[in-house]
């Protein structure tokens, strides 16, 4: 039996993906609610096995550790940080690849 993994989306993830939500719906409400589903289906993959992914080496901030973030894409190019403790897969981010993250997690 696979172990299942609690998701929790912390608040500010919750608002970058309404925030991707509403952009996209001012062009199509049926892409929004794609991105809605397919969020939804990484969401269900992170609860399977969050291990399966690859750490998000790209985010390198001083004081944390390169090993700590993971990285899961969905709907081409949104992507989800998240990090595992114990039986729990924290998402941090949500994140549109085509913007400049750099300061992700200063206003953490």
């Amino acid at each position: 039996m696979k172990k299942k993994y609690e998701v929790r989306l912390a608040e500010r993830a919750g608002k970058m993906l309404l925030s991707h939500t509403e952009f996209i719906t001012r062009i199509s409400t049926s892409a929004a609610r794609k991105l809605l589903s397919e969020f939804a289906k990484a969401e269900h993959k992170l609860a399977e096995n969050p291990y399966v992914y690859p750490y998000a080496d790209e985010l390198d901030v001083p004081g944390i550790p390169g090993e700590t973030y993971r990285k899961c894409f969905f709907y081409g190019r949104y992507k989800v940080i998240f990090l595992v403790d114990d039986s729990c897969v924290f998402i941090d981010a949500v994140i549109d690849c085509r913007q400049e993250n750099k300061n992700l997690f200063i206003l953490m």
